[in-house]
């Protein structure tokens, strides 16, 4: 039987000819430093086509220069995958399953695992399909990112790029990476709990238009400090749907449309001009359930135990499906605990977004000091 020490020893030798293989082929185009809140990450890019890729979504939290950092991510351009799995390992020239736990099906994906590392996520994949290799050093804390083409974003989850690689690296027991909208103000903020297609996205940008301070309308670091909970803002992309995004055309004067998401129903924009509201370390204060009714006006009212238990599960299944951790018992327990003891109260959407959000600005002006 293949130990666990045995499965380290040889990702160890993969990542090695790996990165071996990058910088024999490539040279450093630029190191960049991202502040996710509570981590650095120093970013490496062998690539000069993928820098405005990451100047676009991640602007507001990318660095020139950092005292420190916590890990690394090393990003580069695969030209010939065939030819960079040979360098790797003879191993994955073998048709046969690998017996480190691993599939190798026509030589189109090899995904190995490490038990101690996770027992649902490969700590090695290399997908030939979409010429993508993912790989991470534990030794060095390093996590490997190869790919073809950023431009498509067909496999980059949701459209948010190194979305996976960050929410490994913001598992913490205190932190955690969230799919949520966070806005408020007079620091006062509203954690926006829901799955897609409620209106959690279209409320959190027309109330950044309309002056609110603003984490995200996506993704954020949610970090539980003694009785405190704060979110932080990672990028710097909003998506809207196609209808919204005409909508509000007009009043996102100065954004930048970045792609259609490789799906059509959801558009990505960068926001950079809005970065004088973003606010780091944000304090939440209560959390909000939105949902889309037909009444004429929008109102706010206390959730029901029932419908607090709704509007969990809501930010616990749409994050954990999105970070593909739906087996992940710690991180759901985690999450659970850090939302547990704050008010939710349940806004309900009318079809006016104009009217939705001077009632939330109406709320949150007057709701007590926490």
């Amino acid at each position: 039987m293949t130990t666990n020490k045995t499965i380290q020893e040889k990702i160890r030798e993969y990542n090695d000819n790996l990165l071996k293989f990058i910088k024999s082929n490539n040279d450093v185009k630029y190191i960049f430093y991202l502040d996710l809140g509570v981590k650095t990450v120093r970013l490496i890019c062998y690539s000069e086509e993928f820098i405005p890729h990451i100047q676009k979504q991640l602007a507001y939290s990318l660095k020139e220069n950092a005292e420190k950092y916590d890990t690394t991510i090393i990003l580069w351009k695969v030209n010939d995958i065939k030819q960079t799995i040979k360098y790797i390992s003879s191993d994955f020239d073998l048709k046969t399953n690998l017996k480190l736990r691993a599939e190798l099906i026509v030589r189109k994906q090899i995904s190995i695992y490490d038990n101690t590392y996770s027992k649902t996520k490969p700590i090695f994949n290399v997908n030939s399909t979409h010429d993508v290799i993912n790989s991470y050093d534990r030794i060095s804390n390093t996590y490997f990112y190869g790919v073809k083409n950023l431009d498509p974003e067909e496999f980059i989850k949701e459209g948010h790029i190194f979305v996976q690689i960050l929410n490994n690296i913001l598992k913490t027991p205190n932190t955690n990476l969230v799919h949520g909208a966070c806005v408020g103000l007079d620091n006062k903020g509203i954690l926006l709990c829901a799955r897609g297609q409620r209106g959690k996205s279209t409320l959190a940008v027309l109330a950044m238009i309309e002056g609110f301070e603003y984490v995200s309308d996506d993704y954020l670091t949610l970090e539980k400090e003694g009785d405190n909970l704060y979110a932080h803002p990672i990028y710097s992309i909003i998506t809207l749907s196609p209808r919204m995004y005409n909508e509000l055309y007009d009043r996102l004067d100065g954004t930048r449309f970045i792609s259609n998401n490789a799906r059509k129903d959801k558009y990505v924009i960068n926001i950079s001009n809005f970065h004088n509201q973003f606010k780091k370390k944000y304090p939440i204060k209560l959390c909000m359930f939105p949902e889309i009714v037909s009444d004429k006006e929008p109102s706010i009212k206390e959730c029901t135990q029932q419908e607090k238990g709704r509007a969990i599960t809501h930010l616990i299944h749409s994050t954990i499906f999105q970070m593909n951790d739906i087996h992940d018992i710690n991180t759901i327990q985690k999450l659970i605990k850090m939302v547990k003891e704050y008010e939710f109260y349940k806004i309900n959407l009318c079809n006016n977004i104009f009217k939705n959000v001077e009632c939330l600005k109406e709320f949150i002006k007057e709701y007590k000091n926490g």
